[in-house]
Protein backbone atom coordinates (compact mmCIF):
# COMPACT_ATOMS: atom_id res chain seq x y z
CA UNK A 1 0.00 0.00 0.00
CA UNK A 2 0.62 3.49 -0.83
CA UNK A 3 1.14 6.12 1.63
CA UNK A 4 1.43 9.98 1.06
CA UNK A 5 2.15 12.50 3.97
CA UNK A 6 1.95 16.13 3.11
CA UNK A 7 3.21 18.87 6.01
CA UNK A 8 3.69 22.12 5.24
CA UNK A 9 7.11 23.49 7.59
CA UNK A 10 9.76 26.49 7.30
CA UNK A 11 12.41 25.47 5.75
CA UNK A 12 15.91 27.25 4.54
CA UNK A 13 15.50 31.25 4.82
CA UNK A 14 12.34 30.82 6.23
CA UNK A 15 10.49 29.82 2.80
CA UNK A 16 7.38 27.74 3.91
CA UNK A 17 7.19 24.78 1.84
CA UNK A 18 5.70 21.75 1.28
CA UNK A 19 7.22 18.20 2.84
CA UNK A 20 5.99 15.45 0.62
CA UNK A 21 7.10 11.64 1.67
CA UNK A 22 5.49 8.42 0.20
CA UNK A 23 6.13 5.27 1.97
CA UNK A 24 7.78 3.11 3.13
CA UNK A 25 9.35 4.85 5.62
CA UNK A 26 12.58 2.51 5.40
CA UNK A 27 13.67 1.85 1.69
CA UNK A 28 16.10 -1.07 1.12
CA UNK A 29 19.46 -0.74 -0.54
CA UNK A 30 21.43 -2.90 -2.19
CA UNK A 31 24.82 -1.84 -1.51
CA UNK A 32 27.71 -2.37 -4.34
CA UNK A 33 29.45 -3.75 -1.63
CA UNK A 34 27.28 -6.68 -1.15
CA UNK A 35 25.74 -5.70 2.00
CA UNK A 36 22.14 -5.26 2.53
CA UNK A 37 21.04 -2.04 4.17
CA UNK A 38 17.99 0.20 5.00
CA UNK A 39 17.97 3.95 5.42
CA UNK A 40 14.74 6.21 6.44
CA UNK A 41 14.29 8.04 3.62
CA UNK A 42 14.18 11.71 4.05
CA UNK A 43 11.11 13.94 2.39
CA UNK A 44 11.87 15.77 -0.45
CA UNK A 45 11.19 18.93 -0.15
CA UNK A 46 8.70 20.87 -2.89
CA UNK A 47 6.77 24.32 -3.33
CA UNK A 48 3.37 23.95 -3.27
CA UNK A 49 1.51 23.91 -6.82
CA UNK A 50 2.71 26.32 -9.14
CA UNK A 51 -0.78 27.17 -10.11
CA UNK A 52 -0.98 28.07 -6.32
CA UNK A 53 2.21 30.18 -5.67
CA UNK A 54 5.12 31.11 -8.36
CA UNK A 55 6.78 32.44 -5.69
CA UNK A 56 7.32 29.26 -3.99
CA UNK A 57 9.07 27.10 -6.83
CA UNK A 58 11.22 30.27 -7.52
CA UNK A 59 12.32 30.63 -4.21
CA UNK A 60 13.17 26.92 -4.39
CA UNK A 61 14.92 27.15 -7.94
CA UNK A 62 16.94 30.03 -6.26
CA UNK A 63 18.36 28.49 -2.86
CA UNK A 64 19.62 25.78 -5.01
CA UNK A 65 21.49 27.88 -7.33
CA UNK A 66 22.99 29.75 -4.32
CA UNK A 67 23.83 25.76 -2.82
CA UNK A 68 21.44 25.95 -0.11
CA UNK A 69 19.12 22.91 -1.67
CA UNK A 70 19.91 20.09 -3.93
CA UNK A 71 17.48 19.52 -6.70
CA UNK A 72 16.61 16.02 -7.55
CA UNK A 73 14.20 16.00 -10.42
CA UNK A 74 11.89 19.03 -11.12
CA UNK A 75 10.39 20.60 -8.05
CA UNK A 76 11.62 17.97 -5.78
CA UNK A 77 15.29 19.28 -3.58
CA UNK A 78 16.57 18.40 -0.54
CA UNK A 79 19.44 20.08 1.95
CA UNK A 80 22.73 19.88 0.61
CA UNK A 81 23.73 19.19 3.75
CA UNK A 82 21.46 16.33 3.94
CA UNK A 83 22.71 15.20 0.40
CA UNK A 84 26.33 15.46 0.97
CA UNK A 85 25.77 13.00 3.85
CA UNK A 86 24.40 10.41 1.49
CA UNK A 87 26.30 7.19 -0.02
CA UNK A 88 26.20 6.99 -4.08
CA UNK A 89 23.94 4.20 -3.30
CA UNK A 90 20.92 5.95 -1.21
CA UNK A 91 21.42 9.21 -3.60
CA UNK A 92 20.68 7.04 -6.21
CA UNK A 93 17.75 5.68 -4.90
CA UNK A 94 16.43 9.12 -3.93
CA UNK A 95 16.69 9.59 -7.37
CA UNK A 96 14.25 6.32 -8.33
CA UNK A 97 11.68 7.51 -5.83
CA UNK A 98 11.87 11.06 -7.14
CA UNK A 99 10.56 9.65 -10.48
CA UNK A 100 8.05 7.42 -8.63
CA UNK A 101 6.83 10.88 -6.75
CA UNK A 102 6.85 12.85 -10.37
CA UNK A 103 5.36 10.25 -12.67
CA UNK A 104 1.80 10.11 -13.70
CA UNK A 105 0.83 6.54 -13.38
CA UNK A 106 3.14 4.19 -11.79
CA UNK A 107 6.26 3.72 -13.47
CA UNK A 108 7.62 -0.09 -13.63
CA UNK A 109 11.04 0.05 -12.53
CA UNK A 110 13.54 -2.18 -14.91
CA UNK A 111 17.78 -3.26 -15.71
CA UNK A 112 19.55 -1.78 -12.45
CA UNK A 113 17.05 0.29 -10.83
CA UNK A 114 15.16 -2.94 -10.59
CA UNK A 115 17.92 -4.42 -8.99
CA UNK A 116 18.59 -1.89 -6.45
CA UNK A 117 15.03 -1.89 -5.50
CA UNK A 118 14.89 -5.66 -5.63
CA UNK A 119 17.89 -6.00 -3.81
CA UNK A 120 19.78 -7.90 -6.15
CA UNK A 121 23.85 -7.53 -6.35
CA UNK A 122 25.26 -4.63 -8.54
CA UNK A 123 28.94 -3.84 -8.78
CA UNK A 124 28.81 0.14 -9.68
CA UNK A 125 26.49 2.93 -9.11
CA UNK A 126 24.22 3.12 -12.63
CA UNK A 127 24.23 6.91 -14.53
CA UNK A 128 20.15 6.63 -15.06
CA UNK A 129 17.60 5.40 -13.39
CA UNK A 130 15.60 2.72 -15.94
CA UNK A 131 11.64 1.63 -16.31
CA UNK A 132 10.20 0.30 -18.76
CA UNK A 133 7.08 0.77 -21.23
CA UNK A 134 4.32 -1.11 -22.85
CA UNK A 135 5.46 -3.40 -25.76
CA UNK A 136 5.20 -1.60 -29.29
CA UNK A 137 6.22 2.04 -28.24
CA UNK A 138 9.63 1.63 -28.80
CA UNK A 139 10.96 2.93 -25.15
CA UNK A 140 9.67 5.97 -25.59
CA UNK A 141 11.78 9.27 -24.44
CA UNK A 142 14.60 9.12 -22.75
CA UNK A 143 16.26 11.55 -20.96
CA UNK A 144 20.00 12.15 -19.88
CA UNK A 145 18.58 10.86 -16.07
CA UNK A 146 16.02 8.49 -17.17
CA UNK A 147 16.25 5.90 -19.99
CA UNK A 148 12.67 4.22 -20.77
CA UNK A 149 12.85 0.71 -22.27
CA UNK A 150 10.07 -1.38 -24.13
CA UNK A 151 8.77 -3.89 -22.42
CA UNK A 152 8.51 -7.82 -23.60
CA UNK A 153 5.62 -8.59 -24.06
CA UNK A 154 5.32 -12.35 -22.16
CA UNK A 155 7.63 -10.97 -19.53
CA UNK A 156 5.36 -11.78 -16.01
CA UNK A 157 3.65 -8.70 -14.05
CA UNK A 158 5.46 -6.12 -11.71
CA UNK A 159 6.39 -7.21 -8.27
CA UNK A 160 5.54 -4.41 -5.61
CA UNK A 161 8.46 -3.72 -3.35
CA UNK A 162 8.55 -0.86 -0.97
CA UNK A 163 5.52 0.56 -2.78
CA UNK A 164 7.74 0.53 -6.09
CA UNK A 165 6.39 -1.66 -9.61
CA UNK A 166 9.88 -3.27 -10.66
CA UNK A 167 10.16 -6.24 -12.95
CA UNK A 168 10.42 -9.26 -11.37
CA UNK A 169 13.56 -11.05 -10.53
CA UNK A 170 14.20 -13.26 -13.16
CA UNK A 171 13.58 -10.78 -16.10
CA UNK A 172 15.51 -8.25 -14.21
CA UNK A 173 18.88 -10.82 -14.17
CA UNK A 174 18.11 -11.89 -17.54
CA UNK A 175 18.23 -7.58 -18.66
CA UNK A 176 21.43 -6.98 -16.88
CA UNK A 177 23.18 -10.20 -18.39
CA UNK A 178 22.08 -8.72 -21.83
CA UNK A 179 23.16 -5.40 -21.33
CA UNK A 180 26.30 -5.00 -19.15
CA UNK A 181 29.45 -6.66 -18.92
CA UNK A 182 30.29 -9.58 -17.11
CA UNK A 183 31.50 -7.81 -13.98
CA UNK A 184 28.26 -5.80 -13.65
CA UNK A 185 26.22 -9.14 -14.41
CA UNK A 186 27.27 -11.72 -12.92
CA UNK A 187 27.09 -11.22 -9.13
CA UNK A 188 22.75 -10.65 -10.07
CA UNK A 189 22.54 -14.01 -11.72
CA UNK A 190 24.66 -15.39 -8.58
CA UNK A 191 22.22 -14.43 -6.01
CA UNK A 192 19.25 -15.65 -8.28
CA UNK A 193 21.00 -18.68 -7.86
CA UNK A 194 21.49 -18.70 -4.85
CA UNK A 195 18.20 -20.12 -3.98
CA UNK A 196 17.83 -17.70 -1.07
CA UNK A 197 14.17 -15.60 -0.96
CA UNK A 198 14.93 -11.69 -1.72
CA UNK A 199 13.91 -9.65 1.69
CA UNK A 200 10.79 -7.70 1.06
CA UNK A 201 9.25 -10.02 -1.51
CA UNK A 202 5.46 -9.70 -1.82
CA UNK A 203 3.31 -12.82 -1.21
CA UNK A 204 1.94 -15.42 -3.58
CA UNK A 205 4.72 -15.37 -6.19
CA UNK A 206 7.37 -17.61 -6.78
CA UNK A 207 9.90 -16.54 -4.37
CA UNK A 208 13.16 -18.82 -5.39
CA UNK A 209 14.34 -19.43 -9.06
CA UNK A 210 16.14 -22.22 -10.99
CA UNK A 211 18.49 -22.31 -13.92
CA UNK A 212 15.31 -22.92 -16.30
CA UNK A 213 13.24 -20.29 -15.01
CA UNK A 214 16.19 -18.19 -16.26
CA UNK A 215 16.32 -19.99 -19.79
CA UNK A 216 13.12 -19.64 -20.09
CA UNK A 217 13.10 -16.02 -19.73
CA UNK A 218 16.03 -15.94 -21.67
CA UNK A 219 14.22 -17.83 -24.97
CA UNK A 220 12.23 -14.29 -24.72
CA UNK A 221 14.58 -12.47 -26.16
CA UNK A 222 13.65 -10.82 -29.54
CA UNK A 223 17.17 -11.48 -30.75
CA UNK A 224 19.54 -14.50 -31.42
CA UNK A 225 22.84 -12.17 -30.01
CA UNK A 226 20.81 -11.14 -26.60
CA UNK A 227 20.22 -14.73 -25.57
CA UNK A 228 23.36 -15.69 -26.19
CA UNK A 229 24.73 -13.03 -24.09
CA UNK A 230 22.48 -13.65 -21.22
CA UNK A 231 22.80 -17.78 -21.47
CA UNK A 232 26.71 -17.52 -20.83
CA UNK A 233 25.94 -15.25 -17.81
CA UNK A 234 23.66 -18.28 -16.49
CA UNK A 235 26.32 -20.87 -17.76
CA UNK A 236 28.63 -19.12 -15.80
CA UNK A 237 26.72 -18.36 -12.50
CA UNK A 238 26.81 -20.45 -8.88
CA UNK A 239 24.66 -19.76 -6.16
CA UNK A 240 27.62 -21.11 -4.27
CA UNK A 241 29.56 -17.77 -4.08
CA UNK A 242 29.00 -15.89 -1.05
CA UNK A 243 29.48 -12.11 -1.86
CA UNK A 244 29.67 -9.49 -4.26
CA UNK A 245 33.04 -9.20 -4.65
CA UNK A 246 33.27 -13.06 -4.62
CA UNK A 247 31.17 -12.54 -7.38
CA UNK A 248 32.59 -9.54 -9.20
CA UNK A 249 36.03 -11.79 -8.50
CA UNK A 250 35.11 -14.92 -10.03
CA UNK A 251 34.17 -12.44 -13.14
CA UNK A 252 37.40 -10.79 -13.45
CA UNK A 253 39.41 -14.57 -13.12
CA UNK A 254 36.86 -15.73 -16.12
CA UNK A 255 37.32 -12.31 -18.14
CA UNK A 256 40.87 -13.27 -18.20
CA UNK A 257 41.44 -16.54 -18.64
CA UNK A 258 41.91 -18.17 -15.05
CA UNK A 259 41.54 -21.83 -13.85
CA UNK A 260 37.47 -21.95 -12.61
CA UNK A 261 37.62 -22.30 -8.61
CA UNK A 262 35.80 -24.38 -6.80
CA UNK A 263 33.79 -22.38 -4.47
CA UNK A 264 33.08 -22.55 -0.34
CA UNK A 265 35.10 -26.00 -0.43
CA UNK A 266 35.24 -27.58 2.99
CA UNK A 267 38.66 -27.66 4.65
CA UNK A 268 39.22 -29.54 7.57
CA UNK A 269 42.63 -30.53 9.74
CA UNK A 270 43.82 -32.60 13.05
CA UNK A 271 41.77 -29.91 14.94
CA UNK A 272 38.88 -30.29 12.85
CA UNK A 273 37.15 -28.25 10.42
CA UNK A 274 38.93 -25.08 9.15
CA UNK A 275 36.45 -23.34 7.36
CA UNK A 276 35.11 -22.51 4.14
CA UNK A 277 37.62 -20.66 1.34
CA UNK A 278 36.10 -18.72 -0.91
CA UNK A 279 38.22 -20.15 -3.90
CA UNK A 280 39.56 -23.64 -3.92
CA UNK A 281 42.29 -24.10 -6.91
CA UNK A 282 42.70 -27.71 -5.79
CA UNK A 283 44.86 -28.60 -8.81
CA UNK A 284 47.87 -26.00 -8.09
CA UNK A 285 47.31 -26.16 -4.32
CA UNK A 286 46.15 -22.85 -4.13
CA UNK A 287 43.35 -20.93 -2.23
CA UNK A 288 41.84 -17.64 -2.44
CA UNK A 289 39.93 -15.57 -0.28
CA UNK A 290 38.39 -11.84 -0.70
CA UNK A 291 38.30 -9.77 1.98
CA UNK A 292 35.23 -7.53 2.28
CA UNK A 293 35.17 -4.48 5.02
CA UNK A 294 32.00 -6.00 6.13
CA UNK A 295 33.75 -8.80 7.44
CA UNK A 296 35.60 -6.91 10.22
CA UNK A 297 32.81 -4.54 10.75
CA UNK A 298 29.63 -5.77 10.29
CA UNK A 299 28.06 -7.65 13.75
CA UNK A 300 26.59 -10.72 11.42
CA UNK A 301 30.57 -11.43 10.75
CA UNK A 302 32.17 -10.23 13.64
CA UNK A 303 29.85 -12.73 16.17
CA UNK A 304 30.46 -10.64 19.58
CA UNK A 305 34.08 -10.34 18.48
CA UNK A 306 36.59 -7.77 18.39
CA UNK A 307 37.55 -6.60 14.57
CA UNK A 308 40.85 -7.65 16.30
CA UNK A 309 40.25 -10.80 17.31
CA UNK A 310 38.69 -11.59 13.60
CA UNK A 311 42.01 -10.87 12.56
CA UNK A 312 43.80 -13.08 14.46
CA UNK A 313 41.09 -15.41 13.91
CA UNK A 314 41.76 -15.23 10.49
CA UNK A 315 44.99 -15.41 10.49
CA UNK A 316 45.13 -18.94 12.43
CA UNK A 317 42.44 -19.83 9.73
CA UNK A 318 45.42 -19.05 6.91
CA UNK A 319 47.86 -20.68 9.01
CA UNK A 320 45.89 -23.92 9.04
CA UNK A 321 45.70 -23.67 5.43
CA UNK A 322 49.12 -23.15 4.91
CA UNK A 323 49.98 -26.07 7.03
CA UNK A 324 47.62 -28.73 4.83
CA UNK A 325 49.98 -27.27 1.90
CA UNK A 326 47.95 -24.66 -0.15
CA UNK A 327 49.25 -21.18 -0.72
CA UNK A 328 46.83 -18.50 0.14
CA UNK A 329 46.27 -15.66 -1.95
CA UNK A 330 43.92 -13.04 -0.27
CA UNK A 331 42.27 -9.36 -1.95
CA UNK A 332 40.18 -7.22 -1.18
CA UNK A 333 37.74 -4.10 -2.65
CA UNK A 334 40.70 -1.59 -4.35
CA UNK A 335 42.02 -5.14 -6.04
CA UNK A 336 38.41 -5.38 -7.95
CA UNK A 337 38.56 -1.28 -8.70
CA UNK A 338 41.54 -1.72 -10.73
CA UNK A 339 41.33 -5.83 -11.94
CA UNK A 340 44.90 -5.32 -13.05
CA UNK A 341 45.49 -5.77 -9.07
CA UNK A 342 43.99 -8.90 -9.01
CA UNK A 343 45.25 -10.44 -12.07
CA UNK A 344 48.72 -9.59 -11.33
CA UNK A 345 48.12 -11.41 -7.41
CA UNK A 346 46.60 -14.29 -9.27
CA UNK A 347 49.65 -14.87 -11.73
CA UNK A 348 51.58 -14.49 -8.73
CA UNK A 349 50.23 -17.28 -7.11
CA UNK A 350 50.99 -19.36 -9.45
CA UNK A 351 47.63 -19.75 -11.38
CA UNK A 352 47.79 -20.30 -15.45
CA UNK A 353 46.21 -18.00 -18.01
CA UNK A 354 44.22 -18.82 -21.38
CA UNK A 355 44.61 -16.15 -24.22
CA UNK A 356 41.26 -14.29 -24.27
CA UNK A 357 39.52 -15.64 -21.20
CA UNK A 358 36.55 -17.21 -21.57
Amino acid sequence: MQILFASATARPSGQLVHIVRRGPFFLQLAAHHGTMSIFEAPPFISAPSKYVSEYGSRRLAHQAASGELVRIRQGLYLTAEMWQAMRPWEKYRMQIQAVHELAAGRPVFARESAAQILGLPLASVPPRVQTVVPPGQGGGRSRKTLQRIEAIAADPQPWEMFGLLVTPPVPTVRDLAVHLPLSGSLPAMDRLMSQRILPGSPCNVQLTFTEANVAAAIELLPSASQQYRALRVLELADGQSGSTGESLSRAIMIENGFPAPVLQAEFRDSQGRIGFPDFDWEEFKTLGEFDGHEKYSAQKYLRGRTPAEVVISEKNRENRLRACGYNVVRWEWDDLKNPQRLVNLLRSAGLPQQCGGR
